[in-house]
């Protein structure tokens, strides 16, 4: 790459995922159905299922009460960080800017990683211009459309 440009910094913060509050036919709903697949659970004598069942749920419910924490973001000439983790360039093969503007919902960057555990890295931008981050990361990695995980797409619907 021939692109030997100064770019300052750039960091914004963005929270982790879209709240979304939970109105107590939810909490029924879901508590009805958690014992339903319990007590069937217990009934064809799947004890180890019941008890998976019962953790996940619990987790569920403690995950829909908490509040989103508001996370740090920042491009250098070092990487991608997302807190106090890096991200170098040597790590990360390309990005995407998906735009959302049009559903109403915050733009993400979508950056390919050469680790096969971590292969997306989807980063929020909420009030950051698009533009800026593309001119920044188009210094450092190639542009290369990539979709969001069909799995990531059903957690966030479901306002996890």
């Amino acid at each position: 790459m021939d692109k030997k440009v100064y770019h300052p910094d750039f960091s914004w913060s963005a929270h982790e995922y879209i709240h979304r509050k939970r109105s107590t036919d939810w909490f029924w709903a879901v508590g009805i159905i958690t014992v339903s697949v319990i007590v069937i659970s217990i009934i064809l004598g799947n004890i180890l299922f019941a008890l998976l069942i019962l953790v996940g749920v619990l987790s569920l419910l403690v995950h829909s009460i908490r509040e989103p924490k508001l996370v740090l973001f920042k491009l250098d000439s070092r990487g991608v960080h997302i807190e106090r983790k890096l991200f170098p360039y040597g790590t990360l093969d390309s990005f995407w800017v998906e735009h959302n503007d049009h559903y109403g919902l915050p733009s993400k960057i979508l950056i390919k990683s050469k680790k096969l555990a971590m292969p997306l890295i989807v980063i929020p931008l909420d009030e950051v211009d698009p533009q800026d981050i593309h001119d920044v990361l188009d210094l450092y990695l190639k542009e290369e459309e990539h979709i969001e995980p069909f799995g990531q797409k059903v957690v966030e619907f479901l306002g996890f």
